[in-house]
């Protein structure tokens, strides 16, 4: 049986595909990334941290179970450490101001993905939920051990080794099997809506991506 995750994951394939393999990701692993690139994508990133933990918060309260909502903010306090401080540390380094930070002018995937994280906060459904966590998280995952041969070949400065660690060590896989999992749980592999909210996620990634070097 074709599970949640499959079906919405296989819709949107060549999406997919295009951002795992994308231009970023594979200059981010080769070190031939231009740090400019890397600042713009990083200013425009946090521009939606705080929709990211409204979604993982509404996760928290929409979950069925008290196990999932253990894990989902557990997930939290991760994100506001060792995710935070990879932030910090490269603002710091690119001398990133903090108009740059609260008055940027946002590219047309991060207000997209905003409405997308807020509008999916609105439904609070799981289900739903878990379809955009996934795509933020297992599509990351996926390139990070893809490009690096699963860990066999990494970059090595500083600021990109930094972004591939955050995305592949063994806690970070762990949660990409869980929110995984969940939606194969509570998710109907035949619910057209939710893929179509799967497939929004991937394409603002894309996006996102794109904009990098707009």
């Amino acid at each position: 049986m074709t599970t949640a995750y499959e079906t919405c994951k296989s819709a949107c394939s060549e999406e997919w595909d295009a951002a795992v393999n994308h231009r970023f990701n594979r200059e981010l692993v080769s070190d031939t990334l231009d740090d400019k690139v890397l600042r713009k994508y990083l200013i425009q990133d946090w521009q939606y941290t705080d929709g990211f933990y409204s979604l993982l918060g509404q996760a928290v309260a929409s979950a069925d179970r008290l196990e999932s909502k253990i894990r989902l903010g557990r997930q939290l306090g991760f994100i506001a450490n060792d995710e935070d401080s990879y932030f910090r540390d490269r603002f710091r380094q690119f001398k990133v101001t903090p108009a740059e930070l609260d008055r940027p002018t946002l590219t047309p995937s991060s207000v997209g993905m905003a409405r997308l994280y807020a509008d999916t906060v609105d439904t609070r459904r799981y289900a739903n939920i878990l379809a955009v966590l996934c795509v933020a998280e297992s599509l990351y995952l996926e390139w990070a051990q893809r490009l690096t041969d699963q860990g066999r070949v990494l970059p090595r400065k500083e600021q990109n080794l930094g972004w591939v660690r955050v995305h592949r060590e063994a806690g970070f896989i762990e949660w990409v099997d869980f929110l995984i999992d969940e939606l194969n749980r509570v998710g109907d592999p035949d619910d057209h809506a939710l893929s179509a909210r799967f497939a929004k996620a991937t394409h603002w990634e894309l996006e996102f991506l794109n904009d990098a070097y707009r």
